[in-house]
């Protein structure tokens, strides 16, 4: 719930802004005349200049325009006031970004923006890249993200960033969600929080933050446990995180340390006619995640005089996951991954004045290396007590390395026009090149050095932008940027149809050279206005449209559940997001609507399970699975006195084509509508809150795929779904100090 304590601002909403775009014309003032620092807004400027914000850096301190880009910033009290466990679900709100539930559990939801995906489950076309305090947290095996790993609880602040950004770089398709951790102030601060709810879920946090000498600390510690609604779907964990800080005539250090632990139990999606008899079952019962992550970053900033700053991230993350698969179909599978990366980032960025023009021109560079092993192995189930050769159980199926260089550098630059008749018009252009390069060695028992080989990818791309406050309180942009999407370690090592993944966890090349797939390319088109018509009022549109070359997809071979890689030609999203904030007094507001299309574009024979023939024709226009068209957001909160606060809201998601229908044969997945409520009491130092979830108890299902059912006769070919959790409810107590 929202604090009461809290200061309103009721000129903007969160700074969810479009920002300074690309422009047909670029005017560069660097260098033509003496440089100044930026100058402040005064508080008697028009508002229109608030509604140009400095789009966020992944680097501490930095406010490099990203390239005119549509960005949204949700503060600490708005995490907070929403109440959410893990990021997707503080994020749900946001247009564009909508959620499913492969795995089966709260904690591994898939999240989708603008029809790209970010999700923990390898195999699906990575599209959205995700960092914390500047560190990549994409593993490099396959791009996928962890969500279950980013300490919520110790966030600052959630910068979204839509579309291809420059300062973020590769595979950032749909765009970037950048994260920051909280940090210690000049006065001792304390918070003792715990909850506990539906299904025996209970939490506890602590954390203490205050000066210590010269230096800002930050210290905090906490874990949870829960049953889980489904059988066998419950999850465990701890974490603890640190941050030592230093401020200082504009110089601003920070070392942070983050150790985790999680269990998390898989439940999955199950055949209809299994959900249909027991939405709390399990089909393939015993499936885990249990991940060991240490993290460890530095940040710093400096001034280096005459509009001149210097940014620096340096960071070393460890990674040791366990991943345990049972099966109907096969012999039951266990991975072990171990990550170790290192990199670095370094930014360059320098402010002038030039008459009427404030110029902003920024460079950066960025390297980090990643040694990644997987090692499969294959175990004895009921269905199968020795391996499908006969040889005996268990037995170490396949071992693979990659040495991963990753390296990127771009340059940007930005004009703003402050006086005269065109103020209030921004240009940025920006540039930018990667290289991503793979050296895998493989040491599996079978076909030894069949994945042995190098594979090398590089891209240079463009991004050009405008935005005008043509007139007081009214925003416009309108942007083209490209980008670059390089095939992950294990999407190279599985892209050969007759040596298809096993479990998705180890493959077999295609040749030597693992150069059979192409890295995929995007151009993306955004328009976009806002205005602020009336006081705590501030509605905005935008339409977009990417278009991608070669996209990269994993299609599954009749019969098996064994998947390879291979790129389908071209694919596209398009769509318009609105969205309503009003701030008035006790009430608030929050509204938010999203049209996306994500459809294939070029006509393409995938293989299915589905079907007799064990193919599928895909043709332009069929639709993307699991990209609903239409999604609405809406919640409004109401504070009768200073100590209450009361709240309300609904979320409606359309129709969804199932996985594994990508010829938009079968029926879809029903739309479905949930109801949430909540409500805060304050007094003094403590706080006391109560959210229940699915107020109506709606029946849906927010997940479906085919797949053959192995407890079936025959072992046919199914719709297996995900249901969505049922009625719930979470009751917290917390203590606040300073």
């Amino acid at each position: 719930m929202p604090n009461p304590r809290r200061r309103h601002d009721w000129r903007l909403p969160v700074r969810a802004t479009p920002v300074p775009l690309a422009a047909a014309i670029l005017w560069l003032a660097a260098g033509a005349a003496q440089a100044q620092e930026a100058e402040p807004v005064r508080p008697d400027q028009p508002l229109v200049e608030e509604l140009i914000v400095e789009a966020p850096s992944r680097l501490h301190g930095a406010a490099a325009r990203a390239d005119g880009l549509t960005v949204q910033v949700v503060e600490r009290e708005e995490l907070e006031a929403a109440g959410a466990r893990t990021v997707q679900e503080a994020l749900q709100g946001i247009p564009g970004v909508h959620l499913t539930d492969e795995q089966g559990n709260s904690h591994q939801q898939d999240l989708t923006m603008r029809g790209f995906i970010a999700t923990s489950v390898t195999g699906l076309p990575q599209g959205v890249s995700v960092f914390l305090d500047g560190v990549r947290l994409n593993e490099p095996g396959v791009e996928e993200v962890n969500f279950n790993l980013i300490p919520l609880t110790e966030v600052e602040r959630i910068e979204i960033i839509r579309g291809p950004s420059s300062a973020f770089g590769r595979n950032t398709l749909g765009g970037a969600i950048n994260i920051i951790t909280r940090r210690g102030g000049d006065r001792l601060e304390s918070e003792v929080e715990v909850e506990g709810g539906s299904w025996r879920h209970r939490e506890a946090h602590a954390r203490v933050a205050g000066p210590l000498g010269p230096l800002e600390s930050y210290l905090a510690v906490g874990g949870f446990d829960e049953k889980g609604w489904r059988v066998e779907g419950g999850a465990k964990g701890a974490q603890a995180f640190g941050k030592l800080g230093f401020r200082r005539e504009g110089t601003d250090l920070t070392l942070s340390y983050q150790a985790q632990i999680d269990r998390i139990q898989q439940a999955g999606s199950m055949p209809l006619s299994m959900l249909q008899q027991d939405r709390r079952g399990n089909f393939t019962a015993g499936d885990f995640f249990r991940p060991k992550l240490h993290l460890l970053t530095f940040n710093g900033t400096r001034p280096l005089g005459a509009g001149l700053s210097l940014m620096v991230n340096t960071f070393f993350r460890a990674l040791d996951a366990e991943q345990f698969n049972s099966s109907f179909l096969s012999p039951d599978t266990r991975m072990f991954n171990r990550t170790r990366s290192v990199g670095g980032a370094a930014q360059l960025e320098h402010q002038a004045t030039f008459g009427s023009l404030r110029n902003r021109l920024t460079l950066g560079a960025e390297a980090t290396s990643n040694a990644v092993r997987f090692r499969v192995h294959e175990e004895p189930n009921a269905q199968f007590p020795t391996a499908e050769d006969g040889s005996p159980l268990p037995r170490l199926l396949a071992e693979l390395a990659d040495a991963q260089v990753a390296l990127g550098a771009f340059v940007q630059d930005g004009v703003r026009v402050a006086e005269g008749p065109l103020a209030g018009l921004g240009a940025t252009a920006s540039l930018r090149y990667d290289r991503v390069d793979h050296d895998v060695d493989d040491t599996s028992p079978v076909n030894t050095g069949g994945a042995t080989g190098t594979a090398s990818y590089d891209a240079l791309t463009p991004a050009l932008g405008l935005a005008w406050n043509f007139a007081p309180k009214w925003l416009a942009t309108a942007s083209y940027t490209g980008g670059f999407r390089a095939p992950a370690f294990l999407e190279i090592t599985c892209a050969n149809p007759d040596a298809p993944c096993i479990g998705l966890q180890a493959g077999v090349a295609p040749d030597a050279t693992l150069t059979q797939l192409r890295a995929v390319r995007s151009r993306a088109l955004e328009a976009g206005l806002q205005t602020s018509p009336l006081r705590g009022l501030t509605t905005s549109l935008s339409a977009f449209r990417v278009d991608l070359r070669n996209d990269i997809y994993s299609v599954t071979p009749q019969g098996t559940t064994f998947v390879y890689f291979q790129n389908i030609g071209d694919t596209r999203r398009q769509g318009v997001e609105a969205t309503l904030r009003l701030r008035r007094r006790q009430f608030d507001v929050d509204a938010s609507y999203t049209y996306t299309r994500a459809t294939f574009e070029s006509d393409v024979d995938l293989a299915t399970s589905r079907t007799p023939t064990g193919t599928q024709a895909v043709r332009r226009g069929d639709d993307l699975p699991l990209t609903p068209r239409h999604r609405l957001d809406l919640v409004g909160r109401v504070r009768p006195w200073p100590w209450l606060t009361l709240e309300a809201g609904a979320l409606y998601v359309g129709a969804q084509v199932y996985r594994g229908d990508e010829a938009n044969d079968e029926p879809h997945l029903p739309a479905y509508v949930v109801a949430r409520s909540g409500v805060e009491v304050r007094w003094g130092e403590w706080s006391a809150f109560l959210r229940v979830q699915n107020l109506l108890d709606r029946r849906y299902e927010n997940f479906g795929t085919f797949a053959p059912d192995g407890k079936a006769p025959g072992q046919p070919v199914v719709p297996f779904l995900n249901p969505g959790p049922p009625l719930s409810a979470t009751a917290g107590l917390r203590w606040e100090l300073g």
